[in-house]
C-alpha cells in the first residue's frame, strides 16, 4: 500500500508541474459555474427573445450529464497525459521491477484518478446541478461517467505516440461522448444505431431508469474495456 501512495503522490507532482494540466482539472468547476448560472439567464433572454415559456429548460437533464461526465473526461485526460509521459521517459519499464509492479501503477494511474474523478463529479453535481437529480442518480451518473473516463484514457494512451498526439486523440475519444444527447433528440428505433457507446445508455438511464438501460451500460463499458485494455496493455510492455 505504501508503494501505491507513493506512486499516487508522484502522479499528483506530475500534474503539479504542468500548467496545462492543472488548468485541465480545475476546469470542470469553471464549466460548473458557467452551466449554472450562464444557462438559467441564457434561458429567460431566450424565452423572451422567441415569446416561448421554455428554450432550454427542457435540456437541463443534457446539461447536468454533460457536466457529470466533462469532470472524470479532464481528470482522466491528465491522467493519459501523466502516462504517456512515463512510457516517453521509460519509467513503465522501470516500475516493472519495482515493488508497485505493473498492476500496482495501473491502480495509481487509472482506477485511483477513476476513483477521485466519480468523487469529484458528485460534488460538482451536487453543488451546480440545474435539475434536481436525487443522491441515488448522482451517485450513479458519477460512476457510470467515471467508467467512461477511464476508457477514453485508456484509448488516449493506446493509439498515442507522445502527448502531442495524446492531445490529438483526446478529441477523438470525446467520440465516446456522441452518445449523450442522442437519447434526448431521437426517439425512434434508429436511436439504437448509438447503442455502442456506454454515454448513449447513460442518457437513457437518467431519462428513463431502468434495468435494461443499467444492463446497457455495463455491457458497453466491459466491452470497450476489453478492447482498449488489451491495446494498453501493449503500449505499456
Amino acid at each position: 500500500m505504501r508503494a501505491l501512495i507513493s506512486s499516487f503522490t508522484q502522479f499528483w507532482r506530475q500534474i503539479s508541474k504542468d500548467s496545462m494540466l492543472l488548468v485541465v482539472c480545475v476546469s470542470p468547476i469553471l464549466a460548473g459555474l458557467a452551466f449554472r448560472f450562464g444557462i438559467p439567464e441564457a434561458e429567460k433572454l431566450l424565452t423572451s427573445y422567441f415569446g416561448k415559456s421554455a428554450v432550454l429548460a427542457p435540456y437541463y437533464l443534457l446539461f447536468d450529464i454533460f457536466l457529470g461526465i466533462l469532470t472524470p473526461y479532464m481528470f482522466c485526460f491528465a491522467s493519459a497525459m501523466v502516462i504517456l509521459e512515463d512510457i516517453d521517459s521509460s519509467l513503465t519499464n522501470y516500475l516493472s521491477v519495482t515493488p508497485i509492479g505493473k498492476s500496482g501503477y495501473l491502480l495509481s494511474r487509472l482506477v485511483f484518478p477513476g476513483a477521485i474523478s466519480a468523487l469529484l463529479s458528485f460534488v460538482i453535481l451536487t453543488i451546480f446541478t440545474l435539475t434536481n437529480i436525487s443522491v441515488l442518480q448522482n451517485i450513479l451518473l458519477s460512476f457510470f461517467t467515471a467508467c467512461i473516463g477511464v476508457l477514453i484514457s485508456l484509448l488516449i494512451v493506446a493509439l498515442s505516440g507522445n502527448k502531442v498526439e495524446g492531445m490529438a486523440i483526446a478529441k477523438l475519444g470525446g467520440l465516446f461522448l456522441l452518445g449523450v444527447p442522442i437519447p434526448f433528440f431521437i426517439t425512434g428505433a434508429e436511436r439504437y444505431y448509438a447503442a455502442v457507446l456506454p454515454s448513449f445508455w447513460v442518457s437513457s438511464f437518467m431519462l428513463a431508469p431502468s434495468i435494461w438501460n443499467a444492463i446497457g451500460i455495463v455491457v458497453t463499458i466491459i466491452c470497450w474495456s476489453g478492447i482498449l485494455y488489451r491495446w494498453f496493455k501493449k503500449k505499456i510492455a
